[in-house]
């Protein structure tokens, strides 16, 4: 080999080595191209098949959406969560499977798309709360079960016009007139709504003033305290509403777990059969923001409120509880590279993925869940279940 040769290789072996010694001097990170453009091809999908419903039917039902939440949030929830000696409340769950979040139109979606099929049984676009692409107006679950006599609320710890909440009550092609939204729930046959209210006076949404008018002319407003009103007043509509922000993790006063409680107590003592919407929207909001210290305090908000819903319907014997989220948000990975075993917080974006999410159900009818594989599917199950009062405990 003559010198200019040997003279090259050593030069071009000099600077591998001094380039992978930069690496690991000072922590570099080689990035890959993503691969870009795969083509959107979901194929057509096998419609769920028609199902019978016997007599073993729930009398009331919770729907529990915990916004922004994928498998990974799931999984962190459960190896970062638990007590000793004490089980898992994610090992409780009769059923446990996935569905497809996906809008009409591609692979991704929003709260208020993917809401609006959970509560009507209907794909849409983007946006549309409570009403189909053309912006036809879609019948929710809530309003059928007022006419069945139900008893309904919803406990979120977002703002109370926002998309997943409001496509349980509302019909809009603008998510963000909050004035209408607000205006139709007061006009609704709603009993219960604890949530907060945000960005007060910007745009479409009116002052705090104003809201509580509104939302005062059907509600009882409860105060802090959440004391429930009695005698004659007991089962007339109650409201509690807070600021923005002000209902965040389990140091927040009130917490999510005692909203729900004091919803729960509140339908309880109707004279009827009820259905309660209970949202926790921290995944979402942690997990855009990619704040991994939120996204663990929201998480033991989250499955305190699990437990106490799960023990709810465990001692009641006549409650389904159905657990599952409207989309994926940050790419979330738990992951173990430094320290192990703990674990560390990897984020691929701050945006919603097109990922699966988690669909759990436990009590009477839970079993009805089992075949379900887009999210629109679970708003159909839900429409017979509550269509016809005829119910049997397990």
């Amino acid at each position: 080999m003559r010198h200019w040769q040997k003279t090259s290789l050593f030069t071009i072996a000099f600077l591998i080595a001094l380039f992978i010694g930069l690496i690991y001097a000072f922590n570099l990170s080689v990035k890959v191209t993503p691969l870009k453009n795969i083509e959107f091809s979901p194929g057509e999908q096998k419609a769920m098949a028609e199902q019978e419903y016997d007599s073993i039917k729930p009398k009331n039902i919770i729907i529990f959406i915990a916004d922004g939440m994928g498998f990974s949030h799931m999984s962190l929830a459960m190896m970062t969560q638990q007590l000793e000696g004490k089980s898992s409340v994610w090992d409780e769950f009769e059923v446990r499977g996935w569905h497809n979040t996906r809008s009409i139109y591609g692979p991704l979606t929003d709260s208020e798309a993917s809401a609006t099929a959970m509560a009507t049984g209907n794909s849409t676009n983007f946006g549309h709360i409570g009403m189909d692409k053309d912006g036809n107006t879609l019948e929710n679950i809530f309003e059928i079960a007022s006419a069945n006599n139900y008893t309904t609320g919803i406990v979120t710890d977002s703002y109370i016009w926002d998309g997943s909440p409001a496509a349980f009550v509302a019909h809009s092609r603008n998510e963000d007139d909050a004035r209408d939204i607000l205006k139709q729930i007061a006009a609704s046959d709603l009993d219960l709504i604890f949530g907060e209210l945000e960005d007060l006076g910007e745009d479409d949404v009116p002052e705090k003033d104003e809201s509580l008018e509104i939302i005062g002319k059907r509600f009882q407003l409860l105060d802090r305290s959440l004391e429930l009103p009695k005698g004659n007043d007991a089962s007339k509509p109650v409201a509690v509403l807070f600021d923005e922000d002000e209902i965040q993790d389990l140091s927040s006063t009130p917490n999510l777990p005692q909203l729900t409680e004091t919803a729960l107590n509140y339908l309880s003592n109707q004279e009827s059969p009820f259905i309660l919407f209970v949202e926790c929207e921290e995944m979402d909001s942690a997990s855009h923001s990619n704040a991994s210290g939120r996204l663990i305090d929201g998480l033991a908000a989250l499955q305190t409120t699990l437990e106490l819903v799960m023990e709810f319907s465990k001692n009641n014997g006549e409650t389904l509880l159905v657990f599952t989220s409207d989309h994926e948000t940050g790419g979330l990975a738990a992951v173990s590279e430094d320290d192990y075993p703990n674990l560390q917080i990897s984020w691929g974006t701050k945006g919603h993925t097109a990922a699966v999410v988690p669909l759990l159900a436990y009590g009477p009818g839970a079993r009805y869940f089992a075949d379900v594989k887009r999210n629109y599917d679970i708003g159909r199950v839900l429409k017979n279940l509550i269509s016809n009062q005829s119910f049997q405990s397990q």
